[in-house]
């Protein structure tokens, strides 16, 4: 409401925001951006986090590149429909409770989650570059998805080599 309000400094009598600017914003990619934020605080605040990482200890018998594999994948799908900051803060939780139980390094795990959390490139609603590219109208999603496709795979192979490979 204030960016209507505070006049701007490169143009005398204008405002800094007008409501002909403001009426073309996508509201509809805020609220969904804001809908994922909301997601993973309700997960946090009803206890839901935690009881997904109770029953989650049967996969402390998967190996470990297994597991990785799994977040990056998980996380990512994740990704594709809420923002990163929400999706990771959805996992986190889940995967600090998951490696109370292992003995090696807690960031063995929470390092290749939060990188996954940044591969959805798939949905216009994933990231916010995704949602620019695709409001210009020049891409249509079917076409994003694809090839989004394919970055997401190679970012989720690249993510589970490289920790592997620094473990």
């Amino acid at each position: 409401m204030l960016l209507f309000l505070i006049p701007s400094q490169t143009e005398k009598g204008r405002n800094l925001l007008s409501w002909n600017e403001a009426s073309k914003l996508p509201y509809e990619i805020i609220l969904l951006f804001g809908s994922g934020f909301a997601l993973a605080k309700g997960f946090e605040t009803s206890g839901l986090s935690n009881w997904l990482a109770q029953n989650l200890h049967a996969f402390k018998e998967i190996p470990l590149g297994l597991m990785i594999l799994l977040i990056c994948v998980l996380v990512t799908i994740i990704s594709e429909f809420a923002s990163n900051v929400a999706s990771i803060q959805l996992v986190l939780p889940i995967l600090i409770s998951l490696q109370a139980g292992f003995t090696s390094d807690p960031a063995t795990l929470l390092v290749p989650a939060a990188l996954a959390a940044s591969l959805g490139f798939m949905l216009p609603i994933a990231t916010a570059p995704n949602t620019i590219v695709f409001s210009s109208g020049y891409i249509k999603v079917k076409e994003l998805a694809f090839i989004g496709l394919i970055i997401d795979v190679i970012g989720i192979i690249l993510i589970t080599v490289f920790s592997l490979y620094l473990v």
